[in-house]
């Protein structure tokens, strides 16, 4: 339930309600506070806005659940999105009791005090609807800013063209028995390959850096390298996740959406390349 909406995670589209109205309703909750006279006609409409968010809240809270057991669960947005509801019900129940008692037009200190109550949880639910809003942004988008290609995952010319000196072939002029004194008995060149990658001790970011696209996908994550380029197409929740963690270090966005989850870091061990040196 509140899983997909025409086709689309319930999620991202329901978060619009707390998000919009509950910060709505606060600014509603203060100025009502602040002028007497404009209680009686925008009390009810306040408590109609209030009373949206807070169900929008909840819904929230009910699709991001059912969305998680699609992309695994970012806990510190699960835990700020949890605290939204508590308070927004909060200013629900005590807000709502206030707006309907301010309805008449008499004036008693005790409501204004009242009021002033109100306003400060209603300053408070803000600042959790920032704090659940951020959390969600930073698990979806964190990876994409820092995947930014960098011109240091750019071929450099010595590495895509060796100098005469380094092919270790001796010239026409130096292998030339008058070069060499008349002797005509051969140069050794050498025929060692040179490895760009040392699996034995590790990748540097350097060789991740070097697997940037979709083709080849290498990610560090937690001080080890992984392979992720078969991970693309599979990945539950949409291959622009993981093509934003190529060539880069993927820490930070692998924390925030899946830390402490055991799902996510299983799947991610079966692509391991080794660890991250250097």
């Amino acid at each position: 339930m509140f899983d997909v909406i025409a086709g689309l995670p319930a999620h991202p589209l329901i978060v619009h309600l707390p998000v919009v109205l509950l910060p709505l309703a606060a600014v509603g909750l203060i100025l009502l506070a602040a002028i007497r006279s404009w209680r009686p006609r925008f009390a009810m409409a306040v408590l109609a806005i209030l009373a949206v968010g807070t169900a929008g809240a909840v819904l929230a809270m009910v699709s991001g659940n059912a969305f998680a057991e699609h992309v695994g669960r970012p806990n510190a947005h699960a835990a700020a999105g949890t605290n939204l509801v508590i308070g927004a019900v909060a200013l629900l129940l005590i807000g709502g009791a206030w707006l309907i008692w301010v309805r008449t037009g008499e004036s008693m200190r005790a409501k204004d005090v009242l009021g002033w109550v109100v306003a400060a949880v209603a300053t408070v639910v803000v600042a959790l609807t920032v704090i659940a809003g951020h959390s969600g942004a930073s698990a979806a988008w964190s990876g994409a800013i820092a995947a930014t290609p960098s011109a240091s995952a750019e071929p450099t010319p010595s590495a895509t063209a060796s100098e005469p000196e380094s092919t270790g072939t001796a010239s026409p002029e130096a292998t030339s028995p008058e070069a060499t004194g008349g002797s005509s008995e051969p140069t050794e060149t050498s025929t060692e390959p040179t490895e760009t990658t040392s699996s034995a001790s590790g990748y540097t970011m350097a060789d991740v850096e070097a697997h940037n696209t979709q083709d080849s996908c290498w990610a560090a994550i937690e001080g080890n390298v992984y392979d992720l380029t078969d991970w693309i197409s599979q990945h539950p929740g949409g291959a622009s996740h993981i093509v934003a963690l190529c060539g880069t270090d993927g820490t930070s966005a692998f924390e925030g959406q899946h830390s402490g989850d055991s799902r996510p870091a299983d799947e991610l061990a079966s692509f391991l390349l080794g660890p991250l040196v250097g």
